[in-house]
């Protein structure tokens, strides 16, 4: 327990001297010592020990531990435990707030089905998802301070649209041990039965997708408190369960939509018993899809990840296992050093479905500190495995010589608070990304509208500096919060049969992607991409380490911003009005060593605007697994880049 409360405390209230972690090193023990009793070890060592301790822990600290199923709540039972576990955590609040002790919450092994009866209510304002107002929440887990949440390997099954779990200003807490998914995800899986570009698509739903058809003639899905109409979608290898070849987002026609009897299927050349309902979409004809592809039906509505942590300090979520969310996995905004273990978005081992998540598997937004993700295993989402970025604030007004007017332009991302008394912020131009001179520190922050900074779409915020006297909304030029910008560990995870990209990182601070698989992902496997113009998503990638990955035959398709299987691509309208390169700072920084690509196609690495680009002792092994496609058929392409250093020799076919 130990290590976890020196983790646990407030930064300012733990100091531990070289001298000290020298002290907790092992030290092998000598002969004689090997048979020593413990009373004769040192005094002075064990009496030092014992004071370390003690200055460093909280006085009176013990681990508590609390069974939930001694406060009645039980696995393996049909009913809604949404309102018991809810009544369980509000009784145990005032102790889940103190952080004098460390409190183990247990489950019991087990299913619980949660419904939105019952639930927390509220109203958060989540980045990169749509905003949906009140919504239910099965665990709302506010204020937390040192507690662990141990799932003991139990499910929480959702029955309806709803937020599964929130970390709200929540400081020291883990979540481990447990799976996420629901009864009826709002993805609707297609089995193709027969694809004819003359008189349509013929399919079936998988058996667990409630559908019907609207009397527009529209294929509907819907679940207890939803509907969805989907229009397009995900076309899946029957046999692989990867994405299929050059198929990328696929449009679904959904119109004029009908139910064939067994006699009319065959007419239009289904063979062999089919078990299930047989649907007819006559205006749904595409070449690229073949008699018994799977088809992941969609929109792309995202109301909710499956799990939201917002304003917290040290959270870790390990042995996590999310098998369906209608957004994220994991949103994280605002937050500072999370650290994820064994954290997998993945398909059940047993299962049907060939989808996970409805977007990206982890999301990190204005977040800092150091963000790790470590033995994860990411499969079968709508997007990418890992997303990290600020947000940038496009400069609408200025007020004296201190103050500027900000406003969120994506909108995914808005009403949550963008910077805090203190933060250093920079200012960029939207038409060649480029950094204005000076740093300036926010001394106010306030809402530009007649509402709470909650929820606010145009911010006031007032700078300790004089501001000079030419930022100004003509000049387009957004603001960037520097201090909301974490380091980057991503190590030792498979990311497999994912729409779009693999990861996409954007941070001036150090990144380390080492010994990674990157298995079929559809675009590129690595995306380096700030904007400042559609996403409005900053961070002037500077310092990158990419060594020891495997990239197995990815870039199977096209999707945005995907040129090569390192894709460096900041979105700059006016490359040539640059002064300096955007990226990178100088020889070296950005480096990509000792890497496998396995690969069907040609480009490798695709950089625009960066300086200084390391390329060493990459291998490079030809497949034949697809035929090439990619309209950029250099290996590596340079666009507004300088200080690149790549030795031919260290390229081994």
């Amino acid at each position: 327990s130990w290590g976890y409360f020196i983790r646990s405390c407030p930064k300012a209230s733990v100091v531990l001297s070289k001298e000290f972690h020298s002290f907790l090193l092992p030290i092998p023990p000598t002969a004689s010592q090997r048979s020593m009793p413990l009373h004769s070890f040192p005094q002075r060592r064990l009496f030092t020990l014992l004071l370390l301790l003690s200055l460093t822990l909280p006085l009176g600290a013990t681990r508590r531990t609390i069974h939930l199923s001694t406060l009645g709540l039980r696995a393996g039972t049909k009913e809604n435990s949404t309102p018991l576990l809810r009544k369980i955590l509000e009784g145990l609040q005032s102790k889940l707030e103190q952080g004098t002790d460390t409190l183990e919450l247990l489950f019991s092994t087990g299913r619980y089905h949660l419904a939105s009866e019952g639930a927390a209510e509220r109203e958060y304002f989540i980045s990169n998802h749509d905003h949906a107002g009140i919504r239910p929440i099965g665990l709302l887990l506010k204020g937390w301070r040192h507690v662990i949440l141990r799932g003991e390997g139990s499910e929480l099954l959702f029955e309806e649209r709803m937020l599964p779990i929130v970390l709200d200003s929540c400081q020291g807490v883990e979540l481990r041990g447990l799976t996420i998914d629901y009864t009826n995800p709002q993805i609707s899986q297609l089995r193709l039965l027969r694809s004819d570009t003359t008189r349509g698509m013929l399919f079936s739903p998988e058996p667990w997708v409630k559908w019907q058809i609207s009397p527009e003639g529209k294929f509907e899905t819907y679940g207890a408190n939803w509907q969805v109409t989907p229009d397009h979608g995900l076309a899946f290898d029957p046999k692989t369960r990867e994405l299929c070849y050059r198929t990328s987002d696929v449009l679904l026609p959904n119109q004029d939509v009908r139910q064939l009897t067994r006699q009319e299927a065959k007419k239009y050349g289904v063979k062999g018993r089919q078990s299930g309902p047989i649907l007819h979409a006559p205006h749904w004809r595409d070449a690229q899809l073949r008699d018994g592809t799977i088809f992941a039906a969609r929109t792309g509505y995202r109301p909710q990840p499956a799990i939201f942590v917002s304003g917290c300090q040290d959270i870790r979520l390990h042995d996590i296992t999310i098998h369906f969310a209608e957004g994220m996995g994991l949103l994280a905004q605002r937050s500072e050093d999370i650290h994820l273990e064994r954290f997998s978005i993945e398909l059940r081992p047993k299962g049907g479905r060939y989808f996970t998540t409805q977007a990206d598997a982890t999301h990190f937004v204005a977040c800092r500190g150091q963000i790790s993700v470590e033995r994860c295993r990411f499969e079968n989402m709508m997007d990418d495995a890992l997303n990290v970025h600020g947000v940038y604030l496009k400069v609408v007004g200025r007020e004296g010589k201190h103050t500027l007017l900000g406003r969120f332009m994506h909108e995914q991302s808005f009403g949550f608070p963008w910077a805090d008394p203190g933060d250093s912020v920079r200012l960029v131009t939207s038409r060649d990304i480029q950094g204005l001179e000076g740093v300036f520190h926010v001394s106010a922050i306030s809402s530009a509208e007649e509402k709470s900074l909650g929820g606010a779409r145009e911010v006031r915020i007032t700078f300790r500096e004089e501001l000079p006297a030419d930022y100004t909304p003509e000049r387009g030029i957004s603001m960037e919060n520097l201090t909301r910008t974490p380091r980057v560990l991503f190590a030792r995870n498979l990311v497999r049969h994912n729409r779009a990209r693999g990861i996409l990182i954007n941070t001036p601070r150090p990144v380390l992607i080492e010994e990674n698989t990157f298995d079929h992902v559809s675009g590129s496997a690595i995306l380096f991409s700030t904007d400042n113009n559609m996403w409005y998503e900053s961070g002037q990638t500077r310092e990158v380490t990419i060594r020891r990955n495997l990239f197995e035959d990815v870039l199977t398709s096209l999707y945005q911003f995907t040129s090569a299987v390192i894709s460096i691509h900041p979105i700059i309208p006016d490359l040539g009005a640059q002064r300096q390169p955007f990226y990178g700072q100088g020889a070296g920084s950005i480096r990509i060593l000792e890497n496998t690509f396995r690969t069907f196609d040609t480009p490798l690495l695709h950089a625009i605007s960066t300086d200084g680009i390391l390329w060493r002792d990459n291998r490079i092994e030809p497949t034949r697994s697809y035929p090439k496609f990619h309209p950029n058929q250099k290996r590596f392409l340079f666009e507004g880049c300088r200080n690149i250093d790549i030795a031919p020799s260290d390229t081994i076919q």
